[in-house]
């Protein structure tokens, strides 16, 4: 439970709060997701310090004034649209395992997918051939950021989607998105 907060870090209540320097990814409704590092624990309560860019930093101290000032914000506060889908696709390991998953929603960043056994946090894995990182995890399975950039959401669906060869980790996999001459 979040006791205070602001812009560059946050005091939270807990019943097993981490150790002092642990680097921990919290989720606050309304703000989302921040990674940090614990800068004080105690026996029920810890401080967190983001290590947030500063376009994020002054996101956060907009949206903080917004809910002083007026309240809980209504609207999604994602940049990309996210577009449900119920497609089959693949995921791909670093170690060489595969699994089939299912992509529950996706966006230009990222995707939600019901996966079992559910891949840890921070894990890198390929979905489709879209290379991503596990930064949520949920109910039906986990939440992936996108590392790779891409500028059409039919290229990103299309990606993820795509089951029939393993892909390679590295470079073939991480290629550009958006350049002139590529997908054009």
């Amino acid at each position: 439970m979040v006791v205070d907060i602001s812009a560059g870090g946050a005091l939270l209540k807990a019943k097993n709060p981490p150790a002092f320097g642990q680097s921990v990814i919290i989720y606050i409704d309304q703000l989302g997701r921040f990674e940090g590092k614990v800068t004080r624990s105690g026996p029920d309560k810890f401080a967190v310090t983001y290590e947030s860019t500063r376009k994020k930093t002054a996101r956060t101290a907009d949206t903080l004034t917004r809910i002083v000032n007026h309240g809980r914000r209504g609207s999604d506060r994602r940049n990309d649209p996210r577009l449900a889908q119920d497609a089959p696709a693949m995921v791909y390991f670093e170690d060489g395992r595969s699994e089939k998953c299912a992509i529950m929603d996706i966006s230009l960043t990222g995707a939600s997918i019901e996966i079992s056994p559910r891949p840890p946090l921070g894990a890198q894995l390929i979905l489709g051939r879209m290379t991503a990182k596990v930064v949520r995890r949920h109910d039906k399975g986990v939440g992936v950021v996108f590392t790779g950039s891409a500028k059409r959401m039919e290229e990103i669906i299309q990606t993820a989607s795509d089951t029939e060869t393993p892909p390679e980790f590295g470079a073939p996999v991480a290629r550009s998105f958006g350049k002139k001459g590529d997908n054009a």
